[in-house]
């Protein structure tokens, strides 16, 4: 009898230990959403290591800022000295930075 509950102790035991060390958490997440332009909202999330733009359900890395800034396509239409159009699209790559450096101070001050 003491051989059988000597046995299920340590059976016990070990799916205990193998289930605690098992679990991982996940990294904390802290996540900003900002209107780059008229009803075009974009949120940053950042972890201690990456950062993420998310737009109309796909992630984006700071490399893909051009990707995310041609399918938010809401560049301002402004007249040029020269009299004609163009899009002024410093604006948004601005605002998508500022919210970027934003997020990151707010990780960095949170450890």
């Amino acid at each position: 009898m003491k051989k059988k509950f000597y046995l299920l102790s340590v059976i016990l035991m070990g799916i205990l230990v193998t289930t605690w060390y098992s679990c991982e958490t996940d990294p904390e997440e802290t996540c900003e959403l900002d209107e780059i332009c008229t009803n075009k909202f974009v949120t940053v999330c950042c972890t201690e290591n990456e950062c993420v733009y998310k737009y109309n359900g796909k992630e984006y890395t700071e490399d893909q800022l051009d990707e995310l800034e041609a399918d938010l396509g809401c560049g301002t239409a402004m007249v040029l000295k020269s009299g004609s159009q163009g899009n002024d699209l410093s604006g948004v790559i601005e605002r998508l930075k500022a919210l970027m450096d934003r997020v990151k101070k707010r990780v960095k001050a949170g450890k």
